[in-house]
């Protein structure tokens, strides 16, 4: 039986620089294209038992991941990575671009990305317990690099100051927020059998140890010429350059490819963050993750 979608519109805050309405779905914050997902797409959505997906809140190494799983399952075919577009090999289930009939008819195992929140997956997903590999990256760095992106992506086109996105960050305004909810939500599940959960800063302080974990996910079995190989092309100043990573032409503001990597750094929060704002955060963090156990990490 699916789940009830409740839906609602908030208006926009010109003070936050906030030049579209807020989606909602069932407490979460949506862009319009994964609203008409769960409205057209969502009962119908047909999962297949070996599909694999990566799920995560925005800018938290969602690419990054996705470049990894698939080499990971391709015994490190570099060539397919570099000459097929990421969403290409990896579609983004709910984006408008998306062609529902391509995936469909795309060869099994699928591999396939999602930034919805564990509550909002479709429900076949979860009925057949497909493989979910979740990411997340420590807040204040998400609020640094999604404020850029969200500067520079045609949707959004957003004019604001950082200090007006981080005020949206903590009223969980920006797209697929609260984060802290989403974050919660896969966490919650993190040791199901059928879910890996993943740090951001884990990878970057040791991304071999990671590489194995995912592999061992994910059931293969690579040699280390192949792991090497993974991880010598997946280091952050090869992806930096990798074309195929690259958002397209259409979708940023200047009309040019625009790579999904800027900085990559843990720690590019403290040229951002006033100690108010530290405070502010840590208050809600405190607040919403209660006795979770779920911490993060803001320096290596």
């Amino acid at each position: 039986m699916s789940k009830e979608l409740r839906f609602e519109t908030l208006p926009k805050k010109p003070e936050l620089a906030e030049s579209f309405d807020v989606f909602l779905c069932n407490g979460f914050n949506l862009p319009s294209f994964a609203v008409k997902f769960l409205t057209e797409e969502y009962d119908s959505f047909q999962a297949r038992g070996d599909d694999i997906y990566v799920v995560s809140y925005p800018k938290t190494g969602t690419t990054w991941l996705q470049e990894i799983v698939y080499l990971i399952h391709s015994n490190a075919d570099v060539n397919s990575a570099k000459k097929v577009d990421l969403d290409k090999r990896f579609p983004y289930i709910e984006h408008s671009k998306t062609n529902f009939n391509e995936v469909k008819n795309m060869s099994s195992p699928r591999f396939l990305k999602t930034h919805l929140p564990y509550s909002l997956l479709p429900q076949d997903i979860l009925q057949k317990q497909c493989k979910l590999i979740y990411i997340t990256r420590n807040p204040r760095d998400v609020a640094v690099s999604y404020y850029h992106f969200a500067c520079m992506l045609k949707e959004t086109q957003y004019k604001g100051t950082f200090e007006q996105f981080f005020q949206r960050f903590l009223l969980d305004r920006p797209t697929y927020g609260p984060f802290l909810l989403h974050n919660l939500e896969f966490w919650n599940h993190r040791h199901d059998g059928n879910v890996l959960f993943l740090f951001y800063e884990d990878l970057k302080k040791d991304l071999s140890a990671n590489l194995k974990k995912v592999a061992e996910f994910l059931n293969r079995n690579l040699t280390s010429e192949e792991l090497n190989a993974i991880e010598e092309y997946c280091n952050f100043k090869n992806m930096a350059k990798n074309r195929s990573t690259a958002l397209p032409q259409d979708s940023t503001i200047d009309g040019k490819p625009t790579n999904f990597f800027r900085k990559g750094e843990v720690g590019d929060w403290k040229n951002y963050f006033t100690q108010d704002m530290i405070l502010k955060l840590d208050e809600k963090i405190a607040e919403v993750l209660k006795d979770s156990g779920l911490e993060y990490t803001y320096e290596i």
